[in-house]
């Protein structure tokens, strides 16, 4: 496989995707924009937990 914008050659990645050595093109896997967002959905969730968490051990509104 090569990369599509320098044609170095490249190795993809487990899941499809790859990023180029030479120029730092990145080609992401089929289905990742959906995973990435789901992902930063549950941070963003594990986060907002934390905060109220600290706030009411702190006796801070929520």
């Amino acid at each position: 496989m090569d990369c599509e914008r320098c044609l170095e050659p490249v190795i993809e990645g487990p899941e499809g995707g790859y990023v180029c050595g030479l120029c730092l093109f990145t080609v992401e896997p089929p289905g990742y924009n959906k995973r990435r967002e789901e992902g930063l959905r549950a941070v963003a969730a594990e986060r907002r937990r934390r905060t109220l968490e600290r706030r009411a051990r702190k006796g801070l509104p929520v």
